[in-house]
């Protein structure tokens, strides 16, 4: 292209206008400068390519360009990016079969090329301004193809230093909320509302992976909803699958697209952000945006702040289970301390109880013996201290059931020979109760041996209670590195999954007492039972 004289008025008016400040953003500030562009030159059309320091590109026309002159000005922009030029700029025509002219600016801002800057002008009009007015003024020039570029330099530095402090701010207040808010339903909606405001989306959604339905999940607090569907559908189950964030800008393009959840809130989705909540190797859920507000696509950068929030939100999640777990647990701890309580009570009433008052009767009733009938008071005494030595059995049969002493340093095996020794059933039935186990067994940390031996007697108790068993057997052996401790009985049995399911409704939590106090020590729990079959309840504690 042959460079051009343009008019010195022109230039001075058209600069001052390109310079006025009040733009908020890039592509207002230039549209709003290609448009006084094409109307002071004058010229028929124009359109401008704009890089910004991020290297987005931005492209915008204003009048009628033929085919001629839009194949010329794509030419021209084929390639272009942001780069030093010399202190020159170049201005450049081209002319149209039309009788009009392509005039080419280059945008610079401080000595780099950042954009295209293209008039269709009449050939006359540009012919009189190139030979009526003064020869271009480098300053001038300069000044021109400095007043749109570095304007719009300023404001695209300017909206992403303020977008990087909004999301500074959103990560900071999130990492405040992680440290005081532990109920999930109000932190997962607080960075639902959150999120949309920084990234300039329409609606944030979280979807929590249930991996026993193997269901994605998404809760709506607001309107006391609950959606669901299966965990390999649509983008968000592709999300979840495979672990890796997807930016979807035309959903209907997207051959993963579900939109059940969409038509049932009655919410049109155009364009998807979405990643994986992540917990190390292990894939919760997914967080989503939808639909940029100003129309834009979703960005790279956009991808990187929702993943961090996404990684909060998983530890979040993590943080909100493991203290509703331990809630739970308290809870549990609360309600076996009170059954404790009871049964110590129960058993200190229908034993000891009674017969220290059976013993105290006694008492009197010798009293009055001794002055009576002397003659019957040895047989009477003999009974007395049969009933003292009768509870003072029970009596340490009691705390030793409460807590062995000797577990500590006798062990597993022994304190079980003991209990074995000291078991009688209340109740008065012919049940026994065995003890089989090699001598060798070997001894396992005191916390272990001591949870341990009240999983074994709690079976031990429900079996006695329930089975109505002639026998139980405790069985203790090793399997490869595990040590296994099994009690069983071949009494009536029961129905385990409908036992199980029925706690809410039952009083009694003692299966899923033994589970929790089992797992608490690394340990599994198996409890297999058929009716008229008996139970077998076996606690397998790994070594390693």
């Amino acid at each position: 292209m042959s460079p051009i004289a343009l008019n010195q008025r022109h230039l001075e008016t058209l600069s001052q206008l390109l310079i006025a400040g009040g733009h908020q953003g890039v592509s207002e500030l230039l549209a709003a400068s290609l448009e006084r562009l094409v109307a002071f030159w004058p010229a028929q059309a124009g359109a401008l390519l704009y890089v910004n320091p991020y290297g987005d590109l931005l492209k915008l026309e204003h009048g009628p360009l033929n085919d001629e002159a839009r194949t010329l000005i794509d030419q021209a922009r084929h390639g272009f990016g942001r780069r030093e030029e010399g202190s020159e700029p170049i201005v450049g025509s081209y002319s149209l079969d039309d009788g009009h002219d392509l005039i080419e600016l280059p945008l610079r801002s401080g000595g780099q090329g950042v954009g295209l800057l293209h008039l269709v002008v009449d050939q006359q009009s540009a012919l009189d301004s190139a030979t009526g007015g003064s020869s271009l003024d480098e300053e001038l020039l300069v000044l021109l193809v400095r007043a749109i570029g570095g304007e719009a330099d300023k404001i695209a530095m300017l909206r992403r230093a303020e977008r990087d402090l909004r999301e500074l701010n959103l990560l900071y207040e999130i990492g405040q909320s992680l440290a005081v808010n532990l109920d999930l339903n109000s932190l997962l909606n607080d960075i639902k509302l959150r999120a949309p405001k920084v990234v300039g989306a329409e609606r944030c959604s979280i979807f929590m992976l249930d991996e026993e339905r193997n269901e994605l999940v998404l809760d709506l607090p607001g309107e006391a909803k609950q959606y669901r569907m299966p965990a390999d559908k649509g983008i968000v189950g592709w999300v979840t699958t495979h672990g890796v964030g997807q930016v979807v800008n035309d959903v209907e393009q997207d051959t993963r697209w579900y939109d059940a959840i969409g038509r049932e809130a009655e919410f049109i989705t155009r364009s998807i952000l979405c990643v994986p909540m992540r917990l190390k190797d292990r894939t919760i859920g997914a967080m989503q945006l939808l639909n940029t507000i100003d129309g834009r696509p979703f960005t790279d950068q956009d991808m990187q702040l929702l993943t961090t929030l996404a990684a909060q939100a998983a530890i979040a999640v993590e943080n909100a289970r493991l203290y509703q777990s331990l809630k739970q647990e308290h809870e549990r701890i609360l309600t076996k301390e009170a059954d404790v309580r009871h049964a110590i009570a129960r058993d200190l009433h229908d034993g000891p109880t009674q017969s220290i008052a059976a013993i105290a009767m006694n008492i009197e009733f010798i009293k009055k013996l001794f002055k009576a009938m002397p003659e019957r008071l040895p047989d009477e005494l003999d009974t007395l201290a049969e009933l003292v030595n009768k509870t003072t059995h029970d009596i340490r049969t009691l705390l030793f059931e409460l807590r062995p002493l000797g577990l500590e340093t006798q062990g597993l095996v022994k304190t079980l020979e003991q209990y074995v020794e000291r078991w009688r059933d209340p109740s008065g039935a012919e049940t026994r109760l065995r003890l089989e186990a090699p001598s060798n067994m070997p001894r396992l940390p005191a916390e272990r041996e001591a949870a341990a031996f009240i999983i074994i007697q709690e079976a031990t108790t429900n079996a006695r209670k329930h089975a109505h068993s002639d026998i139980i057997t405790i069985y203790l052996y090793m399997e490869e590195d595990t040590f296994v401790a099994s009690v069983r009985d071949r009494g009536r049995g029961f129905n385990v999954a409908s036992v199980e399911n029925s706690y809410n409704i039952r009083g009694s939590l003692g299966l899923l007492n033994m589970k929790e106090r089992a797992r608490l020590i690394g340990a599994d729990l198996r409890i297999r039972s058929e009716l008229t079959r008996g139970t077998t309840v076996e606690l397998r504690i790994p070594l390693s």
